[in-house]
Parts: C-alpha cells; sequence; structure tokens
C-alpha cells in the first residue's frame, strides 16, 4: 500500500514515511510495516492473514486474465510490472511503451488515485483503471466515482472485472439524476474471452428523462439538516426572500455529469459548483456547470 496513517491520524505516503515509526492501515486500522526496498518505498501489514494472501491471489488471476485477452492484439510489446524509474512505479500492464492498464483489486485513498495517475501522467503514459474485489458491485456508489473515465463511444464509464467468475461489467453513459444526484447507468456484461467485444461494442444510450421536483422529493429537502443545506437554505432566503422549497417547487432538473460534490439541489439554489476529485478525467470540456 502506497499510504497509512501516523500515531496522530495523520495520512502518510510511504515515500515521505520515516522508519521506526508506528503506521497504521486506513482501513482496518491494524499496525503495518514499513518497506525499504532498491526502488521503491510501501507499507504492508504485518501479519500476513488468510484475506490478505486471498486477495493478492485473487489480483494476480484478474491481471493474468487481462494479459491473456490483451494477447490477442499482437501488441508489439505487452509488459506486467514494467519498473518506471522515472516516477518509481510499477504498473499492473504497460502496453507498447504508451498506455497503462491497472487492476485496482484493493480500496485507494483518492490523493493516492491521484498521484499515480499523475505520475504516469508525467512520463506521458495515460492510465485505464479496471476494478475489482473490494469494489465489485453491480451497483455503482459513490465510491466508485473517483474511478469514472471518460470516451466519446462510452461516455462517462467504469470498467470492473470478476476474476473469479472471468466477468468484465461495463457501466456506461453514467449520469447524475433529480436534486438529490442519484446515479444512474447502462450495464453490460462480458463473459471470458469477451474483452473484444467489449472493445467493439457501439453502446446505445438511453434517452433519459428529467425529474421534475415531486411533492415527495420536496418533503425529503425539507428534511435536509446538515450544516451545508441548512446554509444553502438560510442564504437563498435572505437574498430572495423566498424558501428552497417553494423555488424549487414544480423546477426540472436535468440529467448532469456524475462529477460534482454538491446535490444539484443546491447548485441551482446559486451554491457555487464543486467537482469531485476525478484524476482520469483531464477533459476540461467535459467539466460543465448544470443548468438551473
Amino acid at each position: 500500500m502506497y499510504a497509512a496513517l501516523d500515531e496522530e491520524g495523520t495520512l502518510i505516503y510511504a515515500k515521505e514515511a520515516i522508519e521506526n515509526r508506528n503506521y497504521y492501515c486506513c482501513h482496518c486500522d491494524q499496525l503495518v510495516q514499513l518497506i525499504l526496498t532498491d526502488t521503491r518505498k510501501y507499507f504492508r501489514h504485518t501479519n500476513k492473514t488468510a484475506n490478505n494472501i486471498n486477495e493478492r491471489l485473487i489480483h494476480r488471476k484478474g491481471k493474468q486474465l487481462i494479459i491473456d485477452e490483451l494477447q490477442k492484439y499482437n501488441f508489439e510489446s505487452l509488459e506486467s510490472e514494467y519498473y518506471l524509474p522515472e516516477i518509481k512505479q510499477r504498473p499492473d500492464i504497460l502496453i507498447n511503451q504508451k498506455l497503462i492498464v491497472e487492476y485496482q483489486c484493493a480500496k485507494i485513498d483518492e490523493n493516492i488515485l491521484s498521484d499515480r495517475v499523475d505520475g504516469y501522467r508525467k512520463v506521458g503514459l495515460r492510465s485505464i483503471w479496471i476494478l475489482g474485489e473490494a469494489y465489485l458491485d453491480v451497483q455503482l456508489r459513490r465510491e466508485h466515482l473517483k474511478f469514472i473515465d471518460y470516451s466519446e463511444n462510452f461516455g462517462y464509464y467504469i470498467l470492473m472485472l470478476d476474476s473469479l467468475n472471468q466477468r468484465f461489467t461495463l457501466f456506461h453513459h453514467v449520469k447524475f439524476l433529480g436534486p438529490f444526484n442519484k446515479i444512474f447507468f447502462q450495464r453490460e456484461i462480458f463473459e471470458k474471452g469477451g474483452l473484444p467485444d467489449l472493445f467493439s461494442y457501439q453502446p446505445e444510450e438511453y434517452p433519459i428523462k428529467s425529474q421534475v421536483m415531486s411533492a415527495y422529493l420536496l418533503k425529503k429537502l425539507r428534511k435536509k439538516n446538515d450544516p451545508q443545506a441548512q446554509w444553502v437554505k438560510m442564504n437563498f432566503y435572505q437574498q430572495r426572500n423566498q424558501t428552497v422549497e417553494s423555488y424549487l417547487n414544480k423546477h426540472v432538473f436535468t440529467p448532469q455529469p456524475p462529477i460534482y460534490q454538491l446535490p444539484i439541489w443546491q447548485m441551482v439554489c446559486g451554491k457555487k459548483p464543486k467537482l469531485l476529485q476525478q484524476p482520469l478525467l483531464d477533459y476540461a470540456q467535459i467539466k460543465k456547470p448544470p443548468q438551473p
């Protein structure tokens, strides 16, 4: 792992960690060990449990499955764990010294993900991330959104691989719906040997209806009393002498890109948009604010 918590609960990157100090796993709070090799520094659990070993085996199996599928394309070079000395990283798979494929089975922090993606970009490499094990799901959730990528064919998309069942799942044309950013997606499953089908897949984007602010949604909005929601409601009333609920009654919310931290209703009411940390999205033209 690339980062851990120190005694004070501060996130410390392995490259900045100091020897002979205690560090703890961000996910399970167990003590981890700082490992130093000739090429890199990283943390690992002090006790190798069966789960740790199982996770490594699942990752290895999935990576090999991806390699087997990619070999069908006769690339000039297809390398596993190729060391990149400029950034001191070893990507899972490197294709033609141009494209990286990462199979991410363990939970990873947004900042660490950004560091790795940015590191690859610095040496002129684009990266594709395929989610496995800890991220496998039949739905998309908030924790998946940091891996959002974009293509003209798939729109906003996320790719998963269940290595045990040898199954790829493509979540494509992902959108936010309604005032509370409900995640909408279309999904297609590709069984073993289906990677060529995935690459050539031409999905039809379903037409999505806008969502009207109904009585049910207004009732849900009235119950939003977290500090951020309260601030938006109070500020809106002070500026317009009108409640947020009355202003948004029957308001039509069009589908929006899945790139915003704040609920769409808050931005419609004047709150400045804040973008999610999504390092794979380096396309400025697709980072557009919603239209009230």
